[in-house]
């Protein structure tokens, strides 16, 4: 049998390139180890309150001479993380660049930045709430240089580990369906990372017998007032610096072991030259898809950060509702059921129709659910109970006192909550499409790039976070002087805070991402060519076909040659022996109406094959390359057998 024959009869293999299940599980936890830490450094204004004003005597309530310090301290943190962005705009490119002129066989072109970042990661904690803490009061102006160069050294690591979850995808598969099972293990990532360290810092230290509070007492007005809560304790970060680096260090080898096999470079695109400056304005310039993506990832980003935030939890859970302790964790978990069964909605459409799809799809629906949870926060009222959430009373023993204003907030926070975070995650693996589409339109192989552009404007973006809050919260309620905290109790002016930072903020944000997935054209169709155009093109170039006539040669689906055409086998109803036809639905009547009016129609596939020269042919490379992936063709081939009998039993 020919290599052709041979290559058609496995049903289009060498234009897929499939990891095995266990590794699609456990590369995404790359992504948890960065938001472990990402998650706790959220806690840095109550630290920087209490360290940089020189207030850690041994009370730690050593007198703060007025409100206004406090407000110092909360600006800089609030200016200085957004400034930091400036250096992430000189060191996310040159990191980028990096990348992906790395490229060695022994220890591949990923593996040794997410090692180094996360050493980087953990020393610039270890410097900033180990060795920053056991500086004198006298020294207090060394503090403010320690902690800077800390943020530094955090921002370059977390850089380093953070593209990577980006730009490794790209060699881990290219397989639809596996990129989309992205959303669903990042889920778990993140229950064991962001939920992890908000349940413990903001749930299980609350507990005075667990974590001792600490205190911090400022004078105004001749009035002595005291903010007291677990973060300004230092028993919090005896606790919580160790628990952050081993569960990060351990995430980190998770997700080592899951890229190790395919971070080789005959998973590395199609040309193996070092991509030029050039060609990196090439990629701003005439990579349209990828600035539409940071653009609505990023402001998605923001607006998860600042509705989701600790500080907006103790505003909604403890100031207007009252009882945080109450609420929180229970709110938390009830979020995550939701948040699982969108996710898996999510990953079923994103798989069959494109990430694409589930994006648009989900943004629209955590629109019209937010409806729902910004009513409800509009009719609240202080002083009625009715209008207040309400889960558990301990009044004669302990039993349920659920409202129907809790039961629609549940609904529809749930399911917002839910959706919006399944966009989130959706969005990761559109870097991948991105890349691969980089690699079909200028034969440049530039993931390491790609990533960073995403992280940068996400950064950026995202770091308005904590300004936001100021503005809106401080700043916005009369006489309020820090974030909310723990125990603080209801002011007028916090009601309408929460409404702009818990929806109006979030659903603007979403608004941009829906207009900007109507100008994204990377589809489930087109990303089905880009594919098939890039294998057989790399194809051709293993076997000596320069990369400018292989660029000219195939440039659309019609002419690929069957062999690289991926078959999608047909659903057959094991009962009946008939083919299983999915109908238009009413989600798919509403994409086509409103996000597929730019995009082009794509030609049938291999109608103009033009077949790779004999002389081109590398069969020893190709049979490598198949032979790498067969074992995780067989097994997703099993995956899917074993679901569509679930579908046909039901």
């Amino acid at each position: 049998m020919s290599q052709t024959t041979a290559a058609a009869a496995s049903g289009g293999n060498q234009a897929l390139n499939r990891a095995k299940q266990w590794q699609i599980a456990l590369f995404p936890f790359n992504n948890a180890a960065t938001n472990v830490y990402f998650a706790f450094y959220t806690y840095f204004t109550y630290y920087a309150i209490m360290y940089l004003t020189g207030s850690t005597g041994t009370a730690l309530a050593g007198a703060i001479a007025s409100a206004g310090l406090v407000l110092v301290v909360s600006t800089f943190t609030s200016i200085f993380v957004p400034l930091m962005r400036v250096f992430d705009g000189i060191t996310d490119p040159i990191l980028g660049g990096i990348m992906d002129r790395t490229r060695s066989k022994r220890f591949g072109k990923f593996r040794p930045f997410m090692v180094i970042g996360n050493v980087l990661l953990a020393l610039s904690l270890l410097i900033m709430m180990v060795f920053f803490r056991g500086l004198p009061d006298s020294v207090s102006a060394l503090r403010w240089v320690v902690y800077i160069v800390a943020y530094v050294i955090y921002v370059i690591g977390y850089t380093c580990q953070c593209a990577v979850t980006k730009a490794g995808q790209t060699c881990l598969t290219n397989d639809p369906k596996q990129r989309s099972q992205f959303v669903i293990w990042n889920m778990i990532g993140q229950l064991g990372s962001i939920v992890l360290v908000n349940v413990m810092a903001g749930g299980v230290l609350t507990n005075e017998a667990i974590c001792p509070k600490g205190t911090i007492t400022y004078v105004e007005d001749g009035v002595e007032h005291v903010l007291r809560g677990a973060a300004y304790g230092p028993q919090f970060y005896n606790i919580m610096v160790p628990f952050v680096i081993i569960l990060s260090a351990i995430y980190t080898v998770m997700a080592i072991a899951a890229i190790s096999s395919k971070d080789k470079p005959q998973f590395w695109g199609v040309s193996s030259e070092p991509p030029k400056l050039k060609d990196y304005v090439g990629i701003i310039k005439h990579n349209k898809e990828i600035r539409w993506l940071v653009l609505s990832s990023g402001l998605n980003k923001l607006a998860s950060t600042v509705a989701t935030s600790g500080t907006v939890a103790f505003l909604v859970f403890g100031c207007l509702m009252g009882d945080y302790n109450g609420l929180f964790i229970p709110f938390y978990v009830l979020c995550f059921i939701f948040m699982g069964l969108f996710f898996l909605w999510g990953a079923k459409t994103a798989g069959a129709k494109g990430q694409k799809r589930g994006v648009s799809q989900f943004t629209l629906l955590a629109i019209l659910f937010y409806i729902g949870v910004l009513i409800l926060l509009c009719i609240y009222d202080n002083e009625n109970a009715a209008t207040h959430l309400s889960l558990f009373s301990m009044t004669d023993g302990f039993h349920l006192t659920i409202n129907v204003y809790t039961v629609f907030f549940i609904i529809f926070y749930g399911c917002g909550y839910g959706a919006f975070n399944c966009c989130d995650q959706m969005t990761i693996p559109m870097v991948a499409d991105c890349t691969d589409y980089e690699t079909y339109r200028s034969g440049k192989y530039v993931p390491g790039i790609m990533g960073t552009i995403f992280s940068l404007i996400d950064k950026v973006i995202s770091s308005l976070q904590t300004l936001l809050l100021q503005i809106f919260i401080v700043f916005l309620v009369p006489n309020l002087n820090a974030l909310p905290a723990e125990g603080m109790d209801y002011m007028p002016g916090m009601k309408l805070s929460a409404i702009i930072c818990f929806c109006l903020l979030p659903m603007a944000a979403w608004a941009v991402t829906v207009f900007c997935m109507t100008r994204y054209r990377l589809s489930g169709k087109k990303l089905e060519e880009i594919q098939a155009v890039n294998a057989v093109r790399k194809a051709a170039v293993t076997g000596g076909m320069s990369m400018d006539e292989a660029m000219k040669t195939w440039v659309t689906i019609d002419q690929v040659p069957a062999e690289f055409i991926p078959v999608k086998k047909p659903r057959i109803n094991k009962k009946t022996g008939e083919v299983i036809v999915e109908k238009e639905n009413f989600f798919d009547k509403i994409y086509k109406k409103i996000f597929t009016r730019r995009e082009n129609v794509i030609n049938e596939p291999s109608i103009n094959a033009v077949p790779i020269p004999e002389r081109y042919l590398a069969r020893e490379a190709v049979e490598e390359t198949n032979a790498v992936q067969t074992s995780a063709v067989e097994e997703t081939d099993a995956v899917e057998e074993k679901n569509t009998d679930e579908e046909s039993k039901d």
